[in-house]
């Protein structure tokens, strides 16, 4: 009788552990999981990550003009008996040129445009009258190229804004920008300068109605592309 009692708690023991296994086995696969998703949180996609860097970018794509407004920031010429100049200048940037997006992720990280930089006639008279410059006393515009790339470390563009007739640089990073011009030999037209500037695609802001207002015209895609076309021909017909 007691082997009989122990043969079936044996059998007994058998059973509920065979009973048991799945839903242990349940346990041991739900905490495992839950393990690694502590050591490797999921991750959004790409091309859902967002930036202020990567909306500004987009808009420029969308709306076919950004502007870079500089406001009173100081410039710095080589020839130490002229004295630093602050500044006013619009970089109006025309419409982009974008690159093939081979990494799929839905982003701009590579983008080309032409550029016309407007120095107001506040400024032209205030660099003429510091003798920094012997440029005219008018309402000017200047063809320029811009270039940028996404850095994905960082986060933000690599963005610089070239002079296609001298060595003048606009290195931009952010907000922030740095720009110098070297001279030939001989020459004495070096300058450096650095500040804060505007990104914007606001065509109220009160600088902008003063460029449109000086130059009789409408801050548009199309009149950026048609202002670039005759300011670089008409530079270039000058030359001859």
């Amino acid at each position: 009788m007691k082997l009989f009692a122990t043969a079936a708690a044996i059998l007994l023991a058998s059973r509920s552990g065979e009973a048991a296994e799945p839903k242990l086995r349940a346990n041991m696969m739900k905490a495992l999981e839950e393990s690694e998703s502590k050591k490797t949180p999921k991750m959004a996609s790409e091309s859902a990550v967002t930036s202020p860097a990567r909306e500004r970018i987009s808009q420029y794509v969308r709306d076919g003009q950004m502007f870079f407004i500089i406001k009173d920031q100081m410039i710095l010429y080589e020839d130490p008996s002229k004295d630093p100049v602050p500044v006013q200048q619009v970089l109006w940037l025309c419409q982009p040129t974008t690159a093939p997006d081979l990494n799929g992720d839905g982003q701009y990280d590579s983008v080309i445009s032409h550029v016309n930089i407007f120095v107001p006639p506040s400024t032209m008279k205030a660099v003429q009258k510091a003798g920094a410059t012997h440029a005219p006393l008018k309402v000017t515009f200047s063809t320029h190229g811009y270039t940028s790339s996404w850095v994905e470390e960082g986060q933000y563009y690599n963005e610089r804004v070239v002079d296609f007739g001298d060595a003048t640089v606009w290195q931009i990073h952010n907000n922030e920008f740095i720009g110098y011009e070297t001279s030939p030999p001989g020459g004495t037209g070096g300058l450096v300068s650095s500040g804060e500037g505007t990104w914007t695609f606001n065509t109220t802001e009160p600088t902008l109605q003063e460029l449109a207002t000086s130059m009789g015209i409408e801050l548009t895609p199309e009149t950026c592309a048609e202002t670039y076309a005759k300011t670089w021909k008409s530079s270039h017909q000058s030359e001859e």
